[in-house]
């Protein structure tokens, strides 16, 4: 398996160095790096696993569409890298819970349509808009505070009746009003009706089936009403794979993406689906006790005889549910172990008996499981459906709990494309497909700059070039915010280098102006710790590549034009008269040596 430990959280997945981090989107807490000196526990993503099953999906479901959702961090595998990677793999538009969740994507380039549903009554509806958010709604209060907002981009709206969850969504009674309160904001271009939608209770194919009548009747009631939806959405993975007269315009996929199979009575394996997430941490002490001895709170588990007990740096805070407590396994070296005593908030202890494990071997509590030519249930690696077993629940939650201190590391399967890339990068000193985003102005460079901050962890590089005015240094301000460091950042050209501490991570940010350094000698003279910072440079193209041996360079392009044209960027004309103008353009390129 090729591994990049990068979340990629303002872009696709990069292919160059190694880095860390952890953290939740769907609150803006948009990730930081891991100290060193913390437990080695993972949460390895596999993106290609994602991939294959976006592509099966989508293929099961044509010709509807897919709409992959995206909510609670991707079920908790990591909100941007893993978008990115659903409309890489043929998804057409996302799904998230709330605007906060949206904003993320789109200031991490997301151009794709997007799609939230959850609002409470001091939603941003004005920064939906703005954003070109598609927004699901349930009430005439949430329309009129659309029409409070009066923003110049009319959003366009999703209508949801409730067909028996009970949760959100338009009851039989209200739904007359909310279609003619839509249809009235539409004629007056406060919104634009896109939609009508609902969610199914998965309780059974006849509650679904009759789940399915009430929504066509809730649509021809709006049809009635003159409504014109220009497209209708029912199913998610259960319905998307079983219903087939549900798939209407798309599905919304969410866990069967993440390869959990939304059933009881099939597997994900039996699907043809493949998990995407592999909980993992190495053994961290080693005792040996003899018979008769309790082992974690309660005594609830006493060893029969001398045994060597392994201790793992994992817990419920972590994520591993408590309610498995007696029935738990996981594997190490090659065969499944149960986990001993109850589970505590950082620790398990496992009983290995006579077996020959050390300090440092590696634990899985749940990943890809068996293979196809694994005959039995319960051998090979633990799945998270065999989790959700052991404590009673469903493998949405066993995903999705795992815990933000945990961080996530994305691979793909094949380590021989990996070593081809890297072929590619010596021959050219970049990617082939580099990332690419159009900037419109100073406060959107600033917040891509929060945005990217997710992307980078302890020992990234990261080079800015561009021309005096592009932005750089309002760049690198987004992305201290991003990261949560310590102190406004400004150019540091008259320093040569300024650190910016970071109390939370330990990782700090390191801000280089390179302006006037003649070589690279200079720059390494400064003394950076490049392995245990995220390192920003500016005019370090040239430089950087001969100090570390891979990095990533943003290169920001800004055109010029005549002076006065609007800049908002305090931009001064040139002796040709000519400024820096709006929007410009920051193109990705990962390096892997020097160039040439």
């Amino acid at each position: 398996m090729s591994e990049v430990r990068d979340s990629a959280h303002a872009g696709s997945l990069p292919t160059g160095r190694e880095s860390t981090v952890s953290g939740s989107l769907d609150d803006l807490s948009l990730g930081s790096a891991r100290l060193g000196a913390a437990p080695e526990r993972v949460a390895r993503i596999n993106v290609d696993a994602f991939r294959h099953n976006v592509r099966l999906l989508n293929q099961l479901a044509a010709p509807a569409e897919t709409m992959l959702a995206v909510k609670a961090d991707a079920y908790g595998h990591g909100m941007v890298p893993l978008a990115f990677a659903a409309l890489e793999a043929g998804a057409t538009s996302l799904a998230v819970l709330d605007i906060p969740a949206a904003l993320v994507l789109r200031a991490a380039g997301i151009t794709a349509p997007i799609f939230a549903w959850m609002h409470a009554p001091d939603a941003d509806f004005g920064a939906a808009a703005a954003a070109d958010i598609d927004l699901g709604l349930s009430a005439v209060w949430q329309l009129e505070a659309i029409a409070a907002a009066a923003q110049a981009n009319a959003p366009r709206v999703h209508l949801k009746i409730d067909t028996g969850l009970h949760r959100n969504g338009a009851s039989v009674e209200q739904w007359p009003g909310l279609v003619q309160a839509a249809m009235a904001a539409d004629a007056a271009g406060v919104v634009r009706l896109h939609a009508a939608w609902s969610h199914l209770a998965d309780a059974s194919p006849a509650d679904d089936e009759e789940a399915y009548a009430h929504f066509r009747q809730a649509v021809d009631v709006a049809e009635g009403l003159g409504a014109r939806f220009e497209a209708l959405h029912l199913a998610a993975s259960s319905a998307g794979i079983r219903m087939p007269g549900a798939r209407l315009s798309f599905v919304r996929f969410g866990i069967a993406a993440y390869g959990i199979s939304p059933f009881d009575d099939e597997t994900a394996l039996e699907l043809g689906l493949r998990p995407v997430m592999t909980l993992a941490a190495p053994v961290a002490s080693l005792k040996r006790v003899g018979a008769g001895h309790g082992v974690s709170y309660g005594f609830d588990y006493r060893t029969t005889r001398p045994t060597t007990l392994a201790l793992v740096p994992l817990g419920y805070a972590d994520g591993v549910p408590r309610a498995a407590n007696g029935r738990g396994q996981v594997w190490l070296k090659g065969r499944r172990y149960p986990i001993a005593g109850r589970i505590a908030m950082d620790q398990f202890v496992i009983d290995v008996g006579d077996d020959v494990v050390a300090v440092g071997d590696e634990v899985i509590v749940f990943g890809e499981g068996r293979t196809a030519v694994e005959q039995e249930p319960g051998t090979g690696v633990p799945t998270a459906e065999d989790w959700a077993g052991f404590a009673h629940t469903i493998g949405d939650e066993i995903v999705a709990r795992v815990g933000p201190r945990v961080p996530r590391v994305y691979l793909t399967d094949d380590a021989d494309a990996g070593e081809d890339a890297a072929e590619a990068s010596a021959t050219d000193g970049s990617a082939a497909d580099p990332d690419r985003w159009v900037i419109a102005d100073p406060e959107a460079m600033h917040d891509f700059g929060f945005g990217f901050a997710s992307r980078l962890g302890a020992g990234d590089v990261l080079v800015l070039t561009g021309e005096l005015g592009a932005g750089k240094t309002t760049f690198t301000r987004g992305l201290g915010e991003g990261l949560g460091v310590r102190g406004s950042v400004t150019s540091p050209t008259f320093v040569l280098a300024r650190t910016h501490p970071n109390l939370t991570t330990g990782v700090p940010l390191v801000h280089v102006d390179a302006y006037r350094l003649g070589n690279a000698a200079e720059l390494d003279d400064l003394d950076i710790d490049f392995g245990g910072s995220i390192v920003v440079v500016e005019w370090g193209s040239g430089l950087i590549d001969r100090i570390v041996g891979d990095y990533l360079e943003l290169v920001i392009e800004r055109p010029m034009g005549r002076a006065g044209s609007t800049d908002g960027g305090g931009a001064d004309a040139d002796e040709t008269g000519e400024a820096p103008v709006e929007p410009r353009v920051v193109t990705l390129h990962r390096r892997r040596r020097a160039d040439g």
